[in-house]
């Protein structure tokens, strides 16, 4: 066995390395015991085992104590790195200031940027959390009759996904869901209003919402079983586990008790589908009647199909048509019914398709804010490139010095760099920190929900990010410094003097961005502050809606909305008890929601016409002080008026081509018993995104009803009670209405909301922008005051011999003011005037998605304006008298 292992060794790149670290002096005596280790190991269990031993010994003995100190690890590089981090160190500390002013600069612009960043990222990743997002799809539905009847939804019929099932083999599954408010209950006879999702039971087999418990592919075992998420779960029932309990829900045909089967883990903000409780789709056929279930108009489910993996959709997209036309018939004409589909990951930034179950958002304000951001980091970056360019010329001699004692120009970049990078990484380091920080607070000030979770991947993006920085912000004043020849700058340390056209162009691009900033936000800031103040018609203020509920739990639409309507005036009956409670009214439907009743009918010309509709009572246009033009108010008991009076606003009396309306009918055939008694002056019932449509308003809408052919509305048409509240304090609201409601429903769970809180939140993307871009423009003019600093420093630098003899031959202070502005004056101005059209152009586009909207004016840019100037005068008179302070015999001696 000896003789067998005399011609085996172990592997040579293992005893290669051992020999290039290892100490001369060990060497010997520790190859030596490896060896013997070796070779006894193959003895006992074969050269493998004892390769793997070997290398393994090699690789633990590769300790400090026993490295080899010679130059072999002595690297021209290393060695160059480790000299220029210590010049680096020494240097930033002995300038303190400007490294300070360097660190704080970037470190805010980085802040900014990475915050923005962070928003930008969630805003993009929504839906990217399932694993066959590539392979889910949405369905759309796209109708067109032609003479303005155009329908175009993103939820869609029912018996689309049994239709898609059985006509379509490219789809591996489809799935439904929807979300309805229905009653359940808390505890003992307590219910409370809950938004419940009705799913397809596949649907996690499309989704891959995470299951904290219960099954993960198949959660409903039975046609009654409920999923919960664990928010709800613990809701519900506190620590005990949900799984296997029960829970009752009205599902106003009937009220059921559900079996909890399973609990998900909450859903991320970042996806389009929402819901934190769930059931079975299989009792659509019992909750909806037969329209709903197989008729082509009624939508109400977003679609979703998961196309197989050797399928596209495209294949899909070609026959669809067809397969339709077999099933719609006579009763349409081709290409009048069309079934489209939208990529999953698509859905949240698209508004081309609209909104389906869930909001969407728009992807110009999240694209403008990862501008806005970059555009920070970007002035951070030019600021610290004006500063090293004014701290440079301080460094003129050394730099000379360095080059006639033998320096090459790529020791003196890479030690220039060297100093850029430590700035930047130690400013990503603050940077990033005080921004993940501070997200609570930046979600505070713009009302954004920005969650961060840290991955360790993150730390490689943000020391890659932080060298990029150093190397881009140093580059250039490295090799401009390094580029000057040596009698230029033993001669004069004014060699990279204030005329340098790329520096000039920096500043100037600063100033531009800051004063485009500035002026966009006072623009947003005039814009949302019309939307504020704009007089909408009717009043508003502290108005409070309360919904109700119907008591019945079956029954026509019409008898709901009665029984609910009865429930309003009890609930009004106990509130009128209260003196700072008045203009008591009821209505369908509260202003501060876009979700109106929109129906539409043919009139007699053959003619497609839309028009909004609210059922109210007889309180409704005084309590809102609504201005009627011509005719009367509905009459009090009146049980005329409560059968057949409408009345309509000015634009309805406009689109429907009536002349004199009283009296009239609406232009319809169908319509049942009804006449107009009046008409009131338009009113801003809906945003002011949107222009003021024809409206119907009506004690009675069954006579509208029996006339139209199709229906709209996103928000619920039950019965809201609405009041005035003339008190000092609107917290004691609540207590009013807990009171009241609990004596009135003492099972029900009370829901309100303030009118003006609606009105409010119909512009919070655009108030939620604004913020966004006011924090931006305030760290942008921190950002220029500081790269202002820069700028003054460079000059003073540059000029500092003529300003000593220009105070030696008499200059005073507000000389010497003059001289140090109009050397930048210039770029301020091109700065201003090149931001004008760019702004214009930018504000335009944003105010194109308002129907009533502010002039962008010239006061705002006069406005921005003077604020530039306002901050670069600051900066410049703080300069100046430092400047004037300086004793000019030391100006005269600086050379």
């Amino acid at each position: 066995m000896k003789d067998q292992t005399n011609h085996i060794n172990p592997p040579k790149w293992a005893t290669r390395f051992l020999h290039w670290y290892c100490k001369p002096e060990l060497l010997e005596d520790l190859e030596g015991d490896l060896l013997e280790l070796f070779d006894r190991k193959v003895e006992t269990k074969g050269a493998k085992a004892a390769n793997r031993l070997f290398i393994w010994l090699v690789l633990r003995s590769f300790r400090w104590s026993a490295i080899n100190k010679n130059q072999k690890l002595k690297t021209h590089s290393l060695m160059l790195t480790g000299q220029n981090l210590k010049v680096a160190a020494r240097v930033l500390w002995r300038d303190k200031f400007n490294t300070t002013l360097n660190i704080l600069g970037l470190t805010i612009g980085i802040l900014c940027f990475v915050q923005m960043g962070l928003y930008v990222a969630q805003e993009l990743s929504f839906d990217q959390m399932h694993s066959k997002k590539d392979r889910i799809y949405r369905a759309y539905l796209y109708e067109d009759y032609g003479d303005g009847r155009i329908f175009f939804n993103s939820v869609t019929p029912m018996r689309f996904e049994p239709l898609f099932k059985k006509e379509f083999s490219e789809f591996e599954n489809v799935v439904q869901w929807f979300k309805r408010t229905y009653a359940v209950q808390a505890s003992g006879d307590n219910w409370i209003n809950e938004e419940v999702a009705l799913i397809s039971p596949e649907f996690f087999q499309v989704f891959d919402f995470e299951m904290e418990k219960g099954n993960a592919s198949n959660p409903f075992t039975g046609r009654y079983d409920l999923i919960l998420s664990e928010g709800y779960a613990e809701k519900y029932f506190g620590k005990e586990d949900p799984v296997g309990q029960t829970l009752t829900i009205n599902l106003e045909k009937e009220v059921v008790e559900f079996t909890v089967s399973a609990v998900m883990k909450d859903i991320s903000d970042n996806s389009s589908i929402q819901f934190d409780l769930a059931i079975s789709n299989e009792l659509n056929q019992t909750l909806f009647g037969e329209q709903a279930l197989k008729g082509w108009t009624s939508v109400s489910q977003e679609t979703y199909v998961l196309v197989n993996e050797n399928s596209r959709i495209e294949s899909v997209n070609a026959k669809s048509q067809d397969v339709l036309m077999t099933y719609l018939g006579e009763n349409f004409n081709r290409d009048e019914y069309t079934v489209g589909f939208q990529e999953l990951t698509d859905i949240h930034l698209n508004p081309e398709v609209p909104a389906g179950i869930e909001a969407v958002s728009n992807p110009t304000y999240v694209y403008v804010l990862g501008i806005i951001g970059f555009l920070v980091l970007l002035i951070a970056c030019v600021n610290y490139t004006t500063l090293s360019i004014g701290k440079s010329i301080k460094r003129a001699k050394e730099v000379g010095m360095r080059k006639i004692l033998g320096a090459g120009k790529q020791l003196l970049v890479s030690q220039y760099l060297t100093e850029s990078i430590v700035v930047a990484l130690i400013s990503m380091l603050l940077g990033t920190g005080l921004a993940i920080i501070g997200i609570p607070t930046f979600n505070q000030l713009t009302g954004v929900n920005l969650i961060y979770s840290f991955e360790w991947w993150h730390l490689g993006l943000f020391l890659g990010l932080g060298l990029l920085i150093g190397s881009l912000a140093g580059m250039y004043p490295a090799f401009v410094l390094t580029n000057t020849r040596i009698m230029s700058i033993m001669q004069s340390s004014n060699t990279t003097g204030g005329k340098h056209w790329v520096r000039k162009v920096m500043v100037t691009f600063q100033f531009l961005v800051t004063v485009l900033l500035i002026s966009s936000t006072l623009i947003m800031q005039k814009q949302i502050g019309f939307l504020q103040s704009k007089n909408l018609g009717y009043d508003y203020e502290a108005v409070v809606a309360v919904p109700l509920f119907a008591n019945i739990q079956s029954g026509r639409f019409t008898e709901r909305y009665a029984s609910a309507r009865d429930n309003a005036q009890l609930l009004q009956q106990n509130l009128q008890q209260h003196p700072e409670l008045s203009n008591f009214t009821a209505s369908s439907h509260a202003f501060g929601t876009n979700g109106w009743m929109h129906l539409a009918f043919e009139d007699v010309k053959g003619s497609f016409l839309w028009f909004r509709m609210v059922g109210v009572d007889a309180n409704f246009i005084d309590a809102f002080d609504l201005k009627l033009v011509e005719g009367r108010n509905f009459e009090k008991g009146n049980t005329a008026d409560e059968r057949q009076s409408i009345i309509l606003n000015e634009t309805a009396v406009k689109y429907f081509g009536l002349t004199n309306p009283l009296e009239e009918k609406l232009p319809g055939s169908d319509f049942g018993e009804h006449r107009i008694v009046g008409v009131v002056e338009d009113f801003h019932y809906s945003s002011l995104h949107e222009e003021i449509e024809p409206l119907v308003i009506t004690q009675n809408m069954s006579p509208i009803f029996a006339g139209i052919s199709d229906t709209d509305f996103q928000d619920s048409p039950f019965p809201k009670l609405l009041f005035k509240y003339s008190g000092s304090s609107l917290l004691a609201v609540q207590d009013i209405l807990e009171e009241e409601w609990s004596r009135t429903f003492p099972n029900r769970n009370l829901e309100y909301e303030f009118i003006d809180e609606n009105i409010a939140r119909q512009y919070e993307n655009e108030a939620r922008l604004n913020k966004l871009i006011g924090v931006a423009t305030l760290i942008s003019i921190l950002i220029a005051s500081i790269g202002l600093l820069g700028l003054t420093v460079l000059v003073v630098n540059s000029r500092e011999k003529e300003i000593g003899i220009r105070k030696v031959i008499g200059a005073s202070s507000a000389q010497i003011f003059g001289l140090l502005a109009r050397t930048f004056s210039w770029q301020l101005a091109l700065g201003v005037i090149l931001s004008i059209p760019l702004t214009i152009w930018l504000m335009q586009q944003w105010l194109e998605d308002f129907a009533y909207r502010v002039s962008i004016g010239g006061d705002m840019f006069v406005i921005s304006t003077a604020i530039s100037v306002v901050i670069a005068l600051l900066v410049i008179s703080y300069h100046s008298w430092k400047a004037t302070k300086v004793n000019p015999v030391k100006s005269l001696r600086s050379e």
